[in-house]
């Protein structure tokens, strides 16, 4: 750990550092716990933008909508910072009308997006200026967009084209695009990959047994181990030496269902009985004969 921690700081060109690391340990202690916390802040930061993302989502009734849990499934894993629905959500917001855009802003007002409160301020601004008029819209929006059909040497040619904008149409697009870049830059430094993060082995694990046993638990078979293992449960020094088969050390619901295994489809009771009292009886012989006669 020491050596890949000083490597990272080798590849910053931060020499001094990478030499107080490996000759220092009360620095290097320091270096540690600073890096843990700032993966820790990190993390938090990840699952507060997939929050932000699904919000989003939600609120542009968008159709393809991830759900929560799978979009911080994909954060996770690095998948999510450069996927097709970052993307897409981005379009959707771009392409909104000032009426939806505001709506969108006074939802996001309670996240951490940067700025949020002065871009909402700015739009109504420009709302009350376009007062009793239609919606403003973006030049993404495809209200504007068009197709320009043109025959070059016997050729059809088509092109995309866009309308002219007015005014207030072109003072929005620009508001529209701070908006976009603001969500660009939040979740682009947001969504990092947690295996990219310092010391990310003790803050987050992928091993999915632990999930596996936790949502799909198995009792009959954690049932027969213990029965058929009972030292692997009770942890008791008389169980050490008996790493197999019976021992009269075993709880008696142990023995009895070993014994009952290793019975055929029928199962004398007279035979069940004196094999049961074989293992647990007493050592001497007379006195497990009558305890044997008294009891049957």
């Amino acid at each position: 750990m020491t050596y890949r921690f000083a490597e990272d700081h080798l590849d910053q060109k931060d020499f001094d550092t990478a030499r107080r690391l490996l000759d220092d340990n009360s620095f290097l202690h320091k270096q540690v716990e600073q890096g843990i916390q700032k993966s820790k802040r990190a993390l938090q930061s990840l699952t507060v933008a997939v929050e932000l993302l699904a919000s989003l989502q939600k609120s542009l009734n968008i159709r393809s909508a991830e759900p929560w849990w799978n979009l911080y499934i994909k954060a996770m894993a690095g998948q999510l910072r450069d996927s097709a629905i970052v993307k897409d959500t981005l379009l959707a917001v771009r392409k909104l009308t000032s009426d939806t855009m505001a709506r969108l802003l006074d939802d996001l007002t309670t996240s951490t997006l940067p700025d949020i409160l002065t871009l909402l301020e700015d739009l109504r601004q420009l709302q009350f200026q376009n007062k009793g008029m239609e919606p403003l819209r973006s030049e993404h929006d495809t209200h504007y967009a068009g197709l320009r059909t043109t025959i070059v040497s016997h050729k059809v040619e088509l092109s995309k084209q866009s309308a002219s904008l007015s005014k207030q149409d072109l003072s929005y697009s620009k508001l529209v695009n701070r908006i976009n870049k603001s969500l660009v830059n939040y979740l682009q430094e947001a969504l990092v990959s947690p295996q990219e993060l310092f010391l990310h082995e003790i803050l987050i694990y992928d091993f999915k047994s632990p999930h596996r046993e936790v949502f799909a638990p198995k009792p009959r078979h954690a049932i027969e181990r213990a029965l058929s293992s009972p030292r692997d449960y009770l942890g008791c020094d008389c169980c050490k030496g008996t790493q197999h088969g019976l021992s009269a050390c075993h709880p008696t619901t142990s023995i009895l269902y070993q014994l009952f295994l290793e019975s055929g489809a029928i199962i004398n009771t007279s035979d069940l009985w004196s094999a049961f009292n074989t293992i647990v009886g007493s050592e001497d012989t007379e006195e497990k004969d009558a305890e044997q006669e008294r009891t049957l």
